[in-house]
């Protein structure tokens, strides 16, 4: 598969597996609990963006919570899903992020800056920067491992791009702008997650 391309297979993989994906995810969010609270306890004010926000449950909880919260993801499919949860959600590219500085107090970012290849996350990271308020938290989960390529899930046909991360290679890239608050390596299925709580400096 071409590289180039991985951001529009990525994107057509979750168009496709928009409703698989939701029921995985309301599985998995059980297991989050505990993270939804130590962010919450992080948090200083109410303005949350749900960056990657699939389906919309963890955004859909936040609300519930009493957070203003604004959702994106790069799927059609997903973004659905998320407004039939009464969530203010829009298609954007975590690439291209269309919101002022100093939009939010927290950013919640699971599983999502992984279909991020590795050369162009930097970038990200100092919009992210940008747009947190005085102190704002950024919580960010990924996957463990070594390099970049595209992941096999449900036959040939269903890839997704995945970049994987050490756990000190990945903190690095936050150093510059971020504190490191806590750090928590969680294991689910076998597969090893990297959780990382970070406030802008």
């Amino acid at each position: 598969m071409n590289m180039d391309d991985y951001k529009k297979i990525t994107k057509e993989f979750y168009n496709r597996n928009a409703e698989r994906y939701a029921i995985k995810h309301r599985a998995l969010f059980s297991e989050q609990k505990e993270e939804v609270k130590h962010f919450s306890d992080l948090l200083s004010g109410k303005r949350v963006l749900d960056l990657g926000c699939g389906p919309g449950e963890h955004a859909a909880h936040f609300k519930k919570l009493g957070y203003k919260v604004k959702a994106i993801d790069f799927s059609e499919r997903m973004v659905a899903l998320a407004k039939s949860k009464q969530i203010e959600a829009e298609v954007m590219d975590i690439e291209d992020l269309k919101f002022p500085p100093n939009s939010f107090d927290g950013i919640w970012a699971v599983t999502s800056l992984l279909h991020i290849k590795k050369t162009d996350l930097p970038k990200v990271i100092e919009k992210l920067y940008q747009l947190l308020s005085e102190k704002g938290i950024l919580y960010v989960c990924t996957l463990e491992g070594r390099g970049q390529r595209y992941i096999s899930d449900g036959g040939v046909d269903e890839k997704r791009f995945f970049a994987f991360w050490e756990r000190n290679e990945f903190a690095q890239l936050f150093s510059e702008h971020f504190e490191l608050k806590s750090f928590y390596e969680v294991v689910v299925k076998e597969k090893y997650f990297l959780e990382y709580f970070l406030q802008k400096k």
